[in-house]
């Protein structure tokens, strides 16, 4: 039974035993791209696994409604339709329309609109702060930078496991060739452009840090052996699977491509990917 069907059939208290003994539904969780009109599968929460594409895609029903939102801002709901190929050179890579169509100036994510993909709050921080520039500095004097610039592109504040202790995830991006606005990748890195994700959190009264996505160029291309530059992003948080754990969404885009993945974080475990899609040249 479809799940706009099964919540009406509730609502009216018209649920037949079975439906309302029955599992779930699986959990789809799309991601519409800052000024794109369709959505890309990420892929799927079936109850007891997470599973990418393209196995995910059979599971996804058409006229699921969805619970639409970014990083900030309210959740508007939305109809998605059956997962669609993107074909070559991407054919495991999969797109849903939503209806309404929104054209979004930030990424969104869709999750099942009967799910509290927003258990709690998240919120965007000011960036001019000394305890963020010298993490990002820290660990890129870790990994062989010895006088990086610092460009912090975002800071968010979230609970992800619901002990009561705020993350905090630090995104920055330094590319030579491109340093104004929202830098793209470059073709050709050079030395000292970075861009690395951070994940802040406390343990027993100490601050750690976990790294979420890092590319640090230490020597710089060349026009026969180019070597391209990676961005990486926050672009959402959310309970993608309603267990009341809110999961990050990242991206990693390069030249022509991106990556998406869905990780989950707990501060004995650490990040660990568990869904993956994306299409490049």
């Amino acid at each position: 039974m479809r799940l706009h069907s099964w919540l009406v059939l509730t609502v009216l208290g018209l649920a037949p035993f079975a439906a309302q003994a029955a599992t779930q539904p699986p959990a789809p969780v799309l991601v519409t791209s800052a000024g794109n009109e369709d959505s890309m599968l990420l892929g799927v929460w079936d109850g007891k696994r997470w599973i990418s594409p393209p196995a995910a895609a059979p599971l996804v029903w058409g006229n699921t409604v969805y619970r639409v939102q970014g990083l900030s801002g309210s959740s508007v709901n939305a109809v998605g339709g059956s997962p669609v190929s993107f074909d070559a050179p991407c054919p495991d890579a999969f797109s849903v329309t939503l209806t309404p169509n929104r054209v979004p100036n930030a990424t969104q994510l869709a999750t099942r609109a009967d799910l509290n993909a927003r258990p709690r709050p998240v919120t965007a921080l000011p960036i001019q702060h000394s305890l963020y520039a010298g993490a990002v500095q820290a660990e890129l004097v870790r990994r062989g930078l010895k006088n990086p610039v610092v460009q912090i592109r975002s800071v968010t504040r979230a609970d992800l496991d619901g002990n009561g202790s705020d993350e905090i995830i630090i995104e920055a991006t330094h590319f030579a060739e491109n340093t104004a606005g929202d830098p793209l990748p470059p073709v050709n890195a050079q030395a000292g452009d970075y861009s690395v994700l951070l994940l802040r959190f406390v343990v027993n009264g100490q601050v750690k840090t976990a790294v979420l996505g890092a590319d640090v160029v230490l020597k710089s291309g060349t026009i026969d052996a180019p070597r391209n530059g990676l961005r990486e992003r926050l672009e959402g948080i959310a309970d993608l699977n309603g267990d009341g754990r809110m999961e990050l969404v990242t991206s990693e885009s390069y030249y022509e491509g991106d990556t998406l993945d869905a990780l989950t974080w707990t501060p004995a475990q650490g990040p660990k990917r568990v869904l993956e899609t994306g299409c490049g040249a």
